[in-house]
């Protein structure tokens, strides 16, 4: 496991300052409630839970702000107590995977609590499918150092490196005839409209 530590005698501080994480976390709870927003609507909808609008909104928002607030705090606290930039391992895990229940039952109780159970799954679910298609805190292969490296690295563009951009599908050039014009698969001119 890579994991990216201090010395235990200087004060152990974040790389990503608290504004910063605030400010992230706020985005991705927007993101995470529109998503959320449109699953619970549509669940509703066929469901005919009779929710209205405004409470599909306030429940998905009040979700995904509990989410991204236990989640932060738990990521924070992880690594005060490692000293280190890197929360992921089988703790995170295991509380990435309960945060979403806990904020899917919280927002419910508070807003819909004809439908506590439903509202807490549609919302564990949905996370799930996030944490594990994105997130995934259980992923320990790059640490936080690492990952600064690799964005500072510089590395000269052989043809070695081309032909395997090209081949993952992280590069691709348009085909250009011998006049210098753009051409399509079969090989025919493709207009520009200027």
């Amino acid at each position: 496991m890579a994991t990216t530590t201090q010395e235990s005698d200087s004060r152990w501080r974040p790389a990503i300052p608290l504004w910063a994480l605030a400010s992230g976390r706020a985005f991705m709870a927007l993101l995470d409630g529109l998503g959320l927003g449109i699953v619970t609507g549509i669940l509703s909808a066929l469901t005919h839970m009779g929710l209205t609008i405004d409470r599909v909104v306030a429940f998905a928002i009040v979700a995904a702000v509990i989410r991204e607030v236990l989640d932060a705090t738990a990521s924070r606290l992880i690594m005060r107590a490692k000293r280190s930039q890197d929360p992921e391992g089988p703790t995170l895990t295991v509380i990435s995977l309960i945060c979403p229940a806990v904020a899917g039952s919280a927002a419910a109780t508070l807003l819909a609590s004809s439908s506590i159970l439903t509202l807490t799954l549609v919302t564990w679910i949905f996370y799930m499918v996030i944490i594990v298609t994105i997130e995934k805190p259980w992923n320990t292969t790059l640490n936080h150092e690492e990952m600064m490296k690799r964005g500072r690295q510089v590395r000269l563009m052989t043809r070695e490196h081309f032909a395997e951009e090209i081949q993952d599908g992280r590069l691709n050039f348009s085909e250009i005839d011998d006049e210098g014009y753009y051409v399509d698969e079969d090989g025919n001119r493709i207009e520009e409209d200027d």
